[in-house]
């Protein structure tokens, strides 16, 4: 009769540790990072213990609660407005540097920027990272620091090269890190330039006058005494370039012994050569010989093309330079692609232009619709050919100076069409790259999916400048609770390991998301339907000590 009085109370005693874990689930159903428990209750020994022959009167001797087990499949995950709220997809734990100096370790991952640019969570805990080591303490002058909105040169102030992504240290060199609030991103001279576009190979024919050389036009010149002449001559073609046609007009000018001048138009023939008979020219002295001083063809030519580009590249101090380039097509055009002749120029500005002040064009070039000047930093010419199917042949374009920096200029593959070309069957837009920035001043940290605390600047850059670390344990059951959240290291869980690659590299294991946080992992749905279970539990044991309770007074009762 007395074991039933200590099973039924041994329940009731098992159920209320049972609630204690179910009601500590719930309260914590709305507690970032938070891991459920789950009550594990045992069976006492039997009354009878035989080994030699299978008990037929065994009497249980109640249940006890024996210990909790942490439940560590992850929560949810839900978005937020800070940047500095971090969840882990996977498995693992962050690392957070109490006050006592004990890392502890915690699923729960927001975090914030103190006053010193530390990150900590709501109990002031650092977080663990592996700091870059890109970031090196400099003196930044008033002028840099207006960037920042300050001009104390006193303020502590970091500079920055870029990195990509921090390696992950040892386990044991984890450390808090304080986020600069002055970081600067000096600039970068540009020393790879890339263009690409369309040269139009059109040939362009015009109108043009083209001075004649003595040799290009033998002539006879006959005057008479009453005021006029006989004109005759040919013109021939012993320059490359001209090309006179039956038709064209030759202006030729006359001078007498006076020095007066008289001009006279004659169209060439068949045989390109030109007569004039009695040809006034009464207001020359005819008296003497009159003189062929110069000849004019005016003819149609090919018009040699030129195109005309500009594209901005970073001077080494970090000011937005031009680089202007100038193609001038060769004429006559030959039968198997083009030649382009091409002037590179590297600008940098100056000041506005002064009408009082004259500017030596070797040094500088105005530029007459912004009324600006600029200083010719550097000037190289060279000359690109192009295949009849209009891609590059060569390229002759020299390196250019960049301020005392080595800028080359890429305009394409010999053979392909990925930078320059000259086609009129090929449609290409022009193209621009560069390499090198101008100054960035720190405008925010962010944190990408592996890790890294990234600065992004006002130019458009960014860098990582720490990692932060990801920590995992042979038997996460292991860990000792000491808060809702945070966890310390054990003999039973073993130490906190950091995971590697195939190549020993260190890795995360997980993968971070930023703006997120891990919700509670509680099952409202299963506590709730946990606490009616505990309530008939716990009855049915309360029942059981008064079932007993009333036994024990009958049997009493039957003496009387």
């Amino acid at each position: 009769m007395n074991t039933s009085f200590y099973n039924s109370i041994s329940g009731v005693v098992s159920s209320q540790f049972y609630i204690d874990v179910v009601g500590n689930n719930i309260a914590n159903v709305n507690t970032n990072g938070f891991k459920s428990s789950t009550a594990e209750i045992t069976s006492l020994f039997s009354s009878i213990l035989s080994s030699s022959t299978a008990s037929t009167n065994d009497i249980g001797m109640g249940a006890s609660s024996q210990t909790t087990a942490l439940n560590m499949t992850q929560g949810s995950l839900q978005g937020t407005d800070n940047t500095f709220d971090l969840a882990l997809e996977g498995e693992g734990w962050f690392g957070v540097l109490g006050a006592d100096g004990t890392t502890y370790y915690t699923r729960a991952g927001s975090f914030s920027l103190d006053g010193n640019g530390n990150l900590v969570d709501g109990d002031g805990n650092y977080l663990m990272v592996t700091r870059g080591d890109n970031m090196t303490e400099t003196t930044l002058d008033a002028e840099t620091l207006k960037g920042f909105g300050s001009t104390d040169t006193t303020l502590q102030a970091y500079a920055i090269t870029e990195m990509d992504d921090i390696a992950l240290g040892n386990v044991g060199d984890q450390t808090k890190v304080a986020l600069p609030l002055i970081l600067y991103y000096a600039p970068v001279a540009t020393t790879e330039a890339s263009y690409g576009a369309n040269l139009d190979p059109t040939v362009t024919v015009d109108s043009v006058n083209v001075d004649l050389d003595a040799a290009d036009y033998p002539s006879t010149v006959t005057p008479s005494t009453t005021g006029t002449i006989n004109l005759s001559g040919t013109v021939s073609n012993t320059t490359a370039a001209l090309d006179p046609q039956e038709g064209d007009v030759v202006i030729i000018t006359l001078t007498d012994a006076d020095g007066l001048t008289q001009t006279i138009n004659a169209k060439l023939d068949e045989n390109l050569a030109w007569s004039l008979s009695d040809y006034d020219v009464s207001g020359l002295n005819t008296s003497s010989d009159l003189t062929v001083t110069s000849a004019v063809l005016q003819t149609s030519q090919e018009v040699a093309n030129e195109e005309h580009f500009t594209m901005t590249v970073i001077g080494p101090d970090g000011d937005k330079d031009i680089l202007d380039m100038t193609f001038t097509k060769v004429v006559p055009q030959g039968e198997e692609g083009t030649t382009w002749n091409a002037v590179a120029n590297i600008y940098s500005y100056y000041e506005e232009y002064d009408s009082t002040k004259t500017y030596d064009t070797s040094l500088y070039y105005v530029n007459e619709s912004t009324k600006k000047v600029y200083e010719i930093v550097d000037s190289q010419t060279g000359a690109l050919t192009f295949n009849s199917d209009g891609s590059l042949a060569s390229n002759t374009v020299p390196t250019l100076n960049n301020g005392g920096t080595a800028l080359t200029l890429d305009l394409g593959t010999v053979g392909s069409f990925d930078g320059m070309i000259s086609s009129t069957s090929i449609e290409k837009s022009n193209i621009a790259d560069y390499n090198g920035s101008v100054e960035g001043y720190l405008t925010a940290y962010d944190v990408d999916e592996n890790g890294n605390v990234v600065a992004t600047f006002s130019n458009g850059k960014s860098s990582a400048v720490a990692k932060i670390a990801v920590y995992h344990f042979q038997n996460d059951q292991g860990l000792t609770q000491v808060s809702s959240t945070l966890f310390a290291e054990s003999a039973n869980s073993g130490d906190p390991i950091f995971y590697t690659d195939a190549d020993g590299n260190t890795v995360l294991g997980s993968s971070i998301a930023n703006q997120t946080l891990e919700t509670s992992n509680t099952d409202l749905a299963t506590a709730l339907t946990e606490l009616i279970i505990i309530q008939k539990s716990f009855g049915a044991s309360a029942k059981g000590i008064t079932t007993s309770d009333e036994m024990l007074q009958n049997a009493i009762n039957m003496k009387q």
